[in-house]
């Protein structure tokens, strides 16, 4: 402890402590005479460290709780994220694997909702497991920190939160059941929720055993079988994910092809446009000539966002034209695992041309 400056009051606690007189007289008398408290208990301090050769310890639990607060919300929330997103994968690949015609949930674009999930686990899980490993070991070295009451509390939070998951899942199921609603999709739904839940309550409701005499080797066996079977699993489901959307370059080339389609579909609606004003005012053309003219007069995109070559466009009566554009990949507009064979947009890979009707609505599928 630093020494106060003001030897006047040094003095006279080392005075008044020869003479007999408590600490709490002390520092009632000098506080009154108008003594900063802090440097009423400082001066006492300093003349306890000389009387007694130890420096005041530093209270140190305060920085601990919230060292121990940080690293378990973090692995907490790591863990939510990258269960949640593993759960909610699995739930996709039931619906895409086993389809359901009674059913109204349906699988519109399982790419763009996978890569999403892909991306929270990628990222979650490797925090998660590093988080743990700096628990696990900063708890190695001082097995004190796991009577922490800041684990006990948060942990506690954690089996709740679980512990409604399970409970929620089984109403769901028996709701189901006696409503003659089963089916083998929702059946595994309702068993990777289990697992999944199960997994995470069994792990953590071990880990409250733990304290000063807990066997760490043990431990740390049952921290690496949790680690391996949740690793496993994330990488398994990670790349059927990977499987289903795609490497980063097909999923380049598939948003390619949307924008293609989007922006077929745009000058299609400007070119019934264009036939609507030109009928209205009784012109001699029906629709553009060429997509240069048209772009020219509603600043529309009409070339290909990668390779900039003009979309093609050929008028083959008064109303009726071809819109043509060169597509990286196949497109089925499938859902729920089904090909859409009547959507008009749909193409194959390389030049395809659509045959529309200024006359008539645009396809919007």
């Amino acid at each position: 402890m630093a020494q106060t400056e003001n030897p006047q009051l040094l003095d006279f606690i080392g005075a008044g402590k020869a003479k007999g007189a408590s600490d709490e007289f002390l520092a009632a008398l000098l506080t009154r005479r108008g003594w900063p408290g802090d440097d009423v208990y400082a001066a006492l301090g300093t003349y306890w460290e000389a009387a007694t050769g130890l420096a005041i310890p530093e209270r140190s639990g305060s920085g601990e709780s919230a060292k121990d607060a940080f690293l378990y919300l973090l692995s907490f929330s790591t863990l939510a994220t990258w269960s949640s997103a593993l759960g909610s994968m699995l739930f996709q690949f039931i619906d895409y694997w086993i389809p359901d015609a009674v059913s109204p949930h349906v699988v519109y674009n399982l790419r763009s909702t996978v890569t999403w999930q892909m991306a929270s686990i990628a990222v979650a899980f490797p925090i998660f497991l590093l988080v743990m490993k700096l628990i696990f070991g900063e708890a190695a070295n001082a097995p004190e920190r796991l009577q922490s009451g800041v684990r006990k509390w948060l942990t506690y939070i954690a089996l709740l939160v679980t512990a409604v998951a399970v409970i929620c899942d089984l109403i769901w199921f028996f709701d189901y059941f006696l409503t003659g609603e089963l089916s083998v999709r929702f059946v595994l739904k309702s068993v990777t929720v289990m697992l999944i839940s199960s997994g995470i309550f069994a792990y953590y409701l071990g880990s409250l055993r733990w304290n000063r005499s807990t066997d760490l080797s043990r431990e740390r066996r049952r921290n690496l079988a949790f680690g391996t079977i949740a690793a496993a699993t994330v990488i398994a489901a990670f790349c059927i994910g990977l499987g289903v959307a795609g490497t980063p370059g097909v999923q380049r080339r598939i948003e390619a092809d949307r924008k293609r389609q989007q922006d077929l579909q745009t000058l299609a609606n400007a070119i019934k446009l264009w036939r609507d004003q030109s009928q209205r005012a009784d012109a001699s053309t029906a629709i553009p000539a060429t997509l240069v003219e048209l772009g020219a007069r509603q600043r529309l995109r009409i070339t290909d966002p990668e390779t900039n070559a003009a979309y093609e466009y050929h008028p083959k009566s008064a109303t009726a034209y071809d819109l043509c554009a060169n597509f990286a990949e196949v497109e089925t507009g499938g859902r729920n695992g089904y090909p859409n064979t009547y959507g008009f947009w749909n193409h194959g890979k390389g030049r395809t041309c659509f045959t529309l009707d200024a006359a008539k609505p645009v396809p919007w599928q």
